[in-house]
């Protein structure tokens, strides 16, 4: 079972691909539909014998299902040239995972969505790479940068659904499936 997490503030674009690019036994949190805190910073994770947030909120819901995953693949817009907030704020609430080391050997997958067209969006999407390379090296997880979605990609259509309509992701949506399947 694999684990998707569509990071964006609506439930339009990546939500819908990442429903299209799943299989029927995996599981698809969008973050919108989620209540979920901001980390307290309070480390009584990393001192539990348990290693559990002391938060109840739909985080748990995430824990739970990345206990169970093989594959966590997430898809976030860019804002301000970075994820989401509310996708980082899952990222801070990984801090039990740095004691428990439960995310070594995962492998988590990453796919943007940009604006702008892809040389303008290169030097964004490496700084994005570079942070989640550091954070998967802390938290002992592998990870891989699978695609940007660019204006390019899309051609000026705001509608992902559009795109399958026209057949225009069709090698996006193979490529995509192919590494995931690896």
């Amino acid at each position: 079972m694999n684990l998707y997490i569509s990071g964006s503030n609506r439930k339009h674009n990546s939500y819908n691909f990442l429903r299209k690019i799943k299989k029927d036994e995996d599981i698809l949190y969008s973050l919108q539909d989620l209540n979920i805190k901001n980390c307290l910073g309070c480390n009584v994770c990393a001192r539990n014998i348990d290693n559990k947030c002391v938060l109840n909120d739909d985080m748990n819901k995430i824990y739970e299902k990345i206990d169970e995953c093989d594959k966590i693949i997430i898809m976030s817009p860019i804002y301000m040239n970075q994820i989401t907030g509310i996708l980082k704020n899952v990222f801070d609430r990984f801090n039990p995972y740095c004691s428990s080391e439960k995310l070594r050997g995962k492998k988590i997958y990453l796919i943007t969505v940009g604006q702008m067209e892809e040389e303008e969006q290169q030097e964004v999407c490496k700084s994005i790479k570079e942070w989640f390379e550091s954070i998967a090296e802390f938290l002992y997880f592998d990870f891989e940068y699978l695609y940007n979605f660019t204006s390019g990609d899309i051609l000026e259509i705001d509608d992902i659904n559009k795109m399958y309509e026209e057949k225009k992701l069709s090698d996006i949506v193979d490529y995509i499936k192919t590494k995931i399947e690896m």
